[in-house]
């Protein structure tokens, strides 16, 4: 009787050693997974950064046109506005960089919010390169255009007022009511801008 209950003793503390031992090498890896993710290097962005190396922005179409040449543009015609469109849609490409896919980032930004509420704390919101952009002046290109989602709200003492945004940039397009974004960015942390 005392072997086999010496037996079982010894069974249930291999097993519960054991289970002790796997429980702290698995708890240790999801840890080492979290710790490395936090490792990971945030590169400090600008806007040029946003736009291919090779890419030259056409000129704009209007610059070169006769007043009589813009009027027959806009006499509101199937054919008129066909032109129109493709005319836009040339100006208006905005390839982005695919490399910075996937990359945690930090960047220098206005804030466009996406309802004009008065709402100070924003979990949804547009990234600029000069204030007022989206807002009291078209759109940037799309390349120039960040939306962003906070998984907590951020308070925003003034939209005049730059900003350091920090997360993982995706290179995705978003369409908003008041602009096209080239860009996604997963924001964890907004910052007052300060020069580094």
């Amino acid at each position: 009787m005392n072997i086999r209950r010496l037996s079982i003793i010894a069974v249930a503390a291999s097993v519960l050693v054991f289970s002790v031992g796997s429980y702290a090498n698995w708890f240790s890896f999801f840890k080492k997974d979290k710790d490395d993710q936090a490792l990971i290097e945030v590169a400090t962005i600008n806007w040029e950064d946003l736009i291919p190396d090779d890419f030259v922005q056409p000129e704009n179409p209007f610059e070169t046109m006769t007043q009589e040449e813009i009027d027959i543009l806009l006499d509101g015609s199937d054919e008129s506005n066909a032109r129109l469109e493709k005319l836009q849609e040339a100006f208006y490409y905005a390839p982005v960089v695919d490399e910075l896919d996937g990359k945690r980032v930090k960047i220098a930004a206005y804030v466009t919010p996406l309802e004009f509420d008065g709402q100070t704390k924003l979990s949804e919101f547009l990234l600029v390169p000069y204030v007022g952009a989206c807002i009291h002046t078209p759109p940037p290109p799309a390349n120039q255009v960040v939306h962003a989602n906070s998984p907590v709200a951020v308070e925003l003492k003034s939209a005049y007022d730059p900003i350091w945004a920090i997360g993982t940039i995706r290179t995705e397009t978003v369409k908003s009511n008041l602009a096209e974004s080239g860009y996604r960015l997963e924001v964890e942390e907004v910052l007052p801008y300060e020069a580094e």
